[in-house]
């Protein structure tokens, strides 16, 4: 019965092409890359449905990285977000099959996203940024938990975390390896007070 219920990679076949093909472009012009969001869960082995990729690249590839992804666009435009300093097409554009592929700067916090998408709630984890730097378990637990809490419309990612809690088979105490602003969340989803 508990296999039932295990987490399986639910990427749609468009995405999971998408996201190789981004990968393999960004990696041809070693452009240093970390997945985000629903492609890391699947990555991780905590699926759940995605409709996009999202990627974090290092501030100062980020325009040579949307520059790069071009090359994959169906549609010229690009999809801007209205970031300071966003590349002229914008952070994402619309990929193979029609899945959009975003190109997030390293640097950014929480709370700006959550701004940007007027959805912000004031809590002290919105200031964790993403990065590149580090252990891809902590930053993927961190920047779910931090967009749970820095946002009002970001409850799945608490589930998505727990979700890796789950799959990674991670104890209690993985807790101080994860920014101080969302230990205290991580041991709730643990005990499933949340």
């Amino acid at each position: 019965m508990d296999l039932l219920f295990d987490a399986e990679p639910m990427v749609h076949p468009a995405v999971r092409e998408a996201f190789e093909k981004a990968a393999s472009l960004l990696q041809k012009h070693e452009i240093r890359f970390r997945p985000i969001g629903g492609i890391a869960m699947n990555l991780a082995g905590a699926g759940r449905p995605t409709r996009d990729v999202d990627l974090v690249v290092a501030r100062r590839n980020w325009h040579r990285a949307c520059e790069v992804l071009q090359e994959l666009a169906t549609d010229l435009r690009g999809i801007r977000l209205g970031l300071e300093g966003e590349p002229e097409n914008g952070l994402a554009l619309v990929g193979p099959q029609g899945v959009a592929i975003e190109v997030w700067p390293e640097g950014l916090t929480h709370e700006e996203i959550a701004r940007l998408r007027g959805r912000h709630r004031p809590h002290r984890a919105g200031k964790i940024a993403l990065t590149l730097r580090g252990d891809d378990r902590v930053a993927l637990l961190n920047a779910k938990l931090a967009s749970y809490l820095s946002a009002t419309d970001r409850v799945k990612d608490a589930g998505d975390a727990q979700s890796l809690i789950h799959a990674w088979a991670l104890p209690i105490e993985f807790a101080d390896n994860l920014d101080v602003r969302v230990r205290a969340t991580y041991r709730r989803l643990w005990r499933g007070e949340l």
